[in-house]
């Protein structure tokens, strides 16, 4: 149901498709393209911004047991700045590419440790700091998600050493 131009859903308008999947929203050639909502029968749903039939702009999605992500996407994948959250109470808020962190970014996870720094391809890499809830931390270089390089050991708020790894 909705807006039809020149024989093509246009405008405003609700689809039911054969999956048991739905979308109200705006379309533009018989896709959606503008704001609108994609309702999963599992109950995920995606509310943002289309283009040309894929999520593309500002959008959130969320997931009937918990996770979600609030930010930027771009042909169907987070692109951008975003958080999101899983269920298990980890949090990550920063800059992704093509679905994997990616840039600056912080990691607040469920256990109460922080990681703040660089990632690419979804782990840390680069300058980064891992704080542990204990008060501990470890400041420096990572690669692949492990500390590589120099790098500075906080036990306590009297010792430091400083490593090689």
């Amino acid at each position: 149901e909705g807006e039809w131009l020149q024989d093509k859903r246009g405008g405003s308008g609700f689809e039911l498709y054969k999956n048991g999947n739905s979308y109200k929203g705006e379309f533009l050639n018989n896709k959606p393209h503008g704001k609108g909502a994609y309702y999963w029968q599992n109950g995920e749903v995606y509310e943002g911004e289309w283009l040309q039939g894929t999520k593309h702009g500002f959008g959130i999605w969320k997931c009937p047991e918990g996770s979600s992500y609030m930010g930027e996407w771009r042909n169907n994948q987070v692109h951008g700045y975003g958080v999101h959250s899983w269920k298990n109470g980890d949090k990550y808020e920063g800059e992704w590419q093509q679905s994997l962190k990616f840039g600056p970014g912080t990691d607040i996870f469920a256990n109460q440790d922080v990681y703040t720094g660089a990632y690419s391809n979804g782990l840390p890499n680069g300058c980064g700091q891992y704080k542990w809830k204990s008060g501990a931390s470890y400041t420096g270089d990572f690669v692949d998600g492990n500390k590589q390089g120099k790098g500075k050991w906080k036990k306590d708020d009297k010792q430091v050493n400083c490593n090689q790894y």
